[in-house]
Order: structure tokens, then C-alpha cells, then sequence
């Protein structure tokens, strides 16, 4: 009887640590306080948080790493009424949001270097198609995403870098094809 007893206190015990390592938290970047933090992203902080796309960007650490591009308020301001993201359905207002996100962490050291004329985004995965994707190439020096409205937009600079989340501020908002032609 000594031994099944001793054999239960340590099942019981294993199962115990086992339990309280799996309820270790996961070392993520509040991607959203990163950007409230720096005080001119306060416009994409607010999308992020009201379309729920957070959550997307959040899962997205876990996985291959994300990397963001986030437009500043004053870029938001820039925008002709006709092109207000605000003024979008909800669906459609998350789309843009994913569409200013990649699913794969880009150091800035490769995102110098990175070119794709067909990036896909997260929301080419959320709409499971081949749309949504831009064009990331290099001009200057600089990376430059051309989504196909305007003159394209600027990597300006690094908001955050560690891995598995790059932040980036861009010159100007995002405005996929799909919704704004």
C-alpha cells in the first residue's frame, strides 16, 4: 500500500508542475501599447482595438512573427473624405487594418533589402484570396509598398524591432485596391 500511495503523491505531483509550467505566459509585445506609447499612432492603435484585428496581430506572434506598418495620425488626417477608413463597414474598416500587416517578422535589416512585388498581407489570409497583397520595393535607400492608390508610402522609421514583432511607421495609410477602387 506504501508504494501505490508514493506512486500517487507523485503522479499527482507531476501532474501539478506540469500543469503550472503550461500556465506560464507566453512572452508577447502589446502591440497596441507600443503604439500608444509613442503617441502619433493613436488613430491605428484605436482601428486595431475596435475592428478586434488585434487579436489577429496577437496570434500572429506566436506563429511566423508579424510585421506592421503603421501609418501616423497626421497621415490619417491627410486622407480626402472620400477615403475615410472610419467611414467604412466594419468588415471592410478590418481588411485595411490587416492590410498593414505581414505575416512574417522583417528585421530592419532585411526589410532594407526585401523585395516583393507581391507581398501578401493579413488580410490576402483572411479573405483567402490573391488579393490584398502590395508591392514592397526599395527606392532610396528606403522600402517602399505600393498598394496601387497614391504615390505609395514610405518606410519612415522603426517603431519597435524585437523579435518576433517590427514595427514601422509609414508616410502614408495603406488603401487596398480591393475596397477603394
Amino acid at each position: 500500500m506504501g508504494s501505490c500511495s508514493h506512486l500517487h503523491i507523485t503522479l499527482f505531483t507531476t501532474f501539478i508542475l506540469f500543469h503550472l509550467l503550461s500556465l506560464q505566459p507566453t512572452l508577447s509585445v502589446d502591440i497596441t501599447k507600443v503604439l500608444m506609447d509613442n503617441h502619433y499612432y493613436n488613430v491605428f492603435a484605436s482601428l486595431l482595438s475596435v475592428s478586434g484585428v488585434i487579436e489577429d496581430f496577437n496570434k500572429a506572434q506566436g506563429d511566423a512573427g508579424i510585421t506592421i506598418f503603421v501609418p501616423s495620425d497626421a497621415a490619417f488626417t491627410r486622407l480626402p473624405q472620400s477615403l475615410k477608413i472610419e467611414t467604412l463597414p466594419a468588415d471592410k474598416r478590418g481588411l485595411v487594418v490587416k492590410f498593414h500587416g505581414i505575416h512574417s517578422y522583417y528585421a530592419q535589416n532585411i526589410l532594407k533589402v526585401l523585395v516583393n512585388p507581391f507581398q501578401p498581407t493579413l488580410a490576402t489570409e483572411a479573405t483567402s484570396s490573391t488579393s490584398f497583397r502590395f508591392s514592397l520595393s526599395q527606392s532610396q535607400g528606403k522600402a517602399t509598398i505600393q498598394t496601387g492608390i497614391g504615390n505609395g508610402s514610405i518606410v519612415l522609421n522603426t517603431i519597435y524591432d524585437q523579435k518576433p514583432v517590427a514595427i514601422y511607421s509609414v508616410s502614408d495609410v495603406f488603401l487596398p485596391r480591393e475596397i477603394f477602387q
